[in-house]
């Protein structure tokens, strides 16, 4: 009887009745601010106002920031806490546990004093227990960690709260930046989500295509990128792109570019210019392709060119709202056909085009399409071949259907 007297005495004097913070009480303790470490790469804005920096979790920021590393590193993440209480120890333990069963060492850390119920205590900079396989894309959304804390030298732990940040895992470092490819937020995302477990370049090139041949492309936030929803779209850039998601073709060749670059995947000369090859015809230089459909009617203008037959006129080509071609008159006559990303009937009138070439085939990431050849694009993409002059006002567009009237030529670069 005299030894449980003693025993409760001690309970009491360690454990003050009033000390319930002490006593296992977890819901007024929080995490305030989780930051990465530790070799994580930059992810610049979509809209290439900076780089996203620490902290990358935020308790009063509904919208988390993206981290990435490359594989064979280990995340580093440090936290801040605070708990609120009117009696509080002088440290507490905190740990955290983390997906892919990443473990971050419990450490004994200080309750800072406050002149208010509210204490703050930070756990450092810590490695985690393991790292991301090496070799090996990988994608987390999200990557979450659970915090933990003891009040009894780690016998006992508690949970206090879930973080979460989407995490991206490269398979070997990016290539660096150039003036047109960066690391944006949303090239990550299109590479790591659609290559994820991925360690080859075939594969990975295979995977990240993937995003393109449902002709329904989306940004890290799933909002749609669009191949000419404006069909007189200014944008001609990746960073255009990503800022407006609406654009021509240059962006979206560049954006699968940029998807393998991230994973360190190199290839050269794998940027493709095409155009006509400026034959002449009726003393005019063939310098423009319709892409599939296009209606043919009646050739009107056969008498001023036998050879191109049929004839449009237009003084405004594209007016508001931008989404459909506006002539005059017309033997030709816009039809859906190719669907573009995210555009059922883009665009369809050019004089020239830009798309990838790697290992030996062709990539048209605006409509998700492959081809083997140079001369299969006309074949399975063009309704025909034009030229165009202006008299006064007007333009006249003349016309084939005969794709034997002209061939393509491409210019080859490296992006």
């Amino acid at each position: 009887m005299r030894n449980l007297v003693h025993f409760l005495l001690a309970v009491l004097v360690l454990f003050p009745y009033n000390s319930f913070c002490q006593n296992f009480q977890y819901a007024n303790i929080n995490v305030q601010s989780v930051s990465f470490s530790g070799g994580n790469l930059n992810i610049r804005t979509d809209n290439n106002s900076g780089i996203y920096t620490a902290p990358q979790w935020l308790a009063t920021n509904a919208i988390k920031s993206p981290v990435a590393y490359t594989s064979g590193n280990a995340p580093k993440v440090a936290a801040s806490l605070t708990i609120d209480c009117a009696t509080v120890p002088d440290s507490i333990y905190v740990r955290a546990l983390a997906s892919d069963s990443i473990a971050f060492t419990p450490i004994k850390v200080v309750v800072a004093g406050s002149a208010t119920t509210v204490h703050s205590f930070l756990y450092p900079a810590t490695t985690g227990s393991a790292v991301f396989a090496s070799g090996f894309v990988r994608f987390f959304k999200p990557f979450t960690i659970d915090w933990q804390i003891s009040f009894d030298n780690g016998i006992t732990w508690k949970s206090v709260g879930i973080t979460n940040n989407t995490l991206y895992v490269t398979r070997s470092a990016p290539q660096p930046e150039t003036s047109l490819y960066k690391w944006f937020h949303t090239v990550f995302d299109i590479s790591c989500r659609n290559a994820q477990y991925k360690s080859q370049d075939t594969a990975i090139i295979s995977s990240v295509w993937n995003e393109f041949t449902d002709h329904v492309v989306l940004n890290y936030n799933d909002d749609s990128l669009f191949y000419y929803k404006a069909m007189n779209s200014p944008n001609v850039t990746l960073s255009a792109l990503l800022q407006y998601r609406d654009a021509e073709c240059y962006t979206f060749a560049q954006l699968f570019l940029s998807g393998l670059k991230i994973q360190g995947v190199v290839r050269t000369n794998n940027y493709v210019y095409i155009t006509p090859i400026n034959n002449s015809v009726c003393s005019n230089i063939v310098n423009r392709f319709i892409v599939k459909t296009w209606m043919f009617g009646n050739p009107s203008a056969i008498a001023t060119c036998p050879d191109f037959p049929y004839e449009n006129t237009y003084t405004n080509l594209m007016p508001f709202p931008y989404t459909a071609y506006n002539f005059d008159t017309a033997d030709v006559v816009d039809q859906s056909g190719l669907p573009g990303s995210c555009t059922i009937n883009p665009a369809s009138y050019f004089n020239n085009h830009q798309i990838t070439k790697i290992d030996g085939v062709y990539y048209d990431p605006c409509y998700g399409v492959t081809f083997n050849l140079l001369t299969d694009i006309k074949t399975a993409a063009f309704s025909g071949w034009g030229y165009r002059n202006t008299i006064g006002s007007t333009t006249h567009a003349f016309f084939a259907n005969d794709m034997t009237q002209s061939d393509l030529m491409e210019t080859i670069t490296t992006f």
